[in-house]
């Protein structure tokens, strides 16, 4: 997932609590279906970290793309950063292990779900947030615990997808 595209740097520069200066850019990149998804991008002016958000946005194309990424103004982007920081807050709770000890259901079988057609599993797991893909990929061992925990939700849709293509399933790391 390195290519990307940055379709639009918004001019105005967010300036936080936290005394850091960010600029915030729409990026996004072309998917293997020709979908368009996209995310924004806050890059500290001082030291170049970025926080990124989840996909935001998903375009039949480039064009509409570009035109999303026009309309964003400044009330959606002070709701981007605060998404983004929670990633990062949210990603660090995560890498804990669960408080409870009871398996976790996951709401569709890939395996099963990719046996009735084409397409079929992408559209299923596109639909859903990333903590729902998350339980997918850990009760059913697609990807490590490690992984899971740190991949983004496009991220787990294509590991989910390759392996459960290939027919492989990955062991669990305890």
């Amino acid at each position: 997932m390195t290519d990307r595209t940055v379709t639009h740097e918004y001019a105005d520069v967010l300036e936080r609590l936290v005394a850091k200066r960010y600029r915030a850019l729409a990026v996004g990149h072309s998917r293997s279906d020709g979908m368009w998804e996209g995310w924004i991008e806050f890059v500290d002016l001082a030291e170049d970290e970025r926080l990124k958000t989840g996909i935001e946005t998903m375009q039949s194309n480039e064009r509409a793309f570009r035109y999303w990424a026009a309309g964003v103004g400044p009330a959606y982007l002070e709701g981007a950063f605060t998404r983004a920081r929670s990633r990062v807050t949210d990603r660090s709770a995560r890498l804990a292990p669960p408080l409870s000890p009871l398996p976790q259901r996951a709401v569709l079988d890939p395996f099963e779900v990719d046996a009735q057609g084409e397409g079929l599993l992408a559209a299923q797991l596109g639909a859903l947030d990333l903590d729902r893909i998350r339980e997918i990929a850990l009760a059913y061992e697609l990807v490590p615990p490690k992984t899971a925990a740190s991949a983004t939700r496009a991220e787990l849709i294509v590991e989910i997808l390759a392996t459960v293509s290939s027919g492989r399933r990955e062991p669990a790391e305890r």
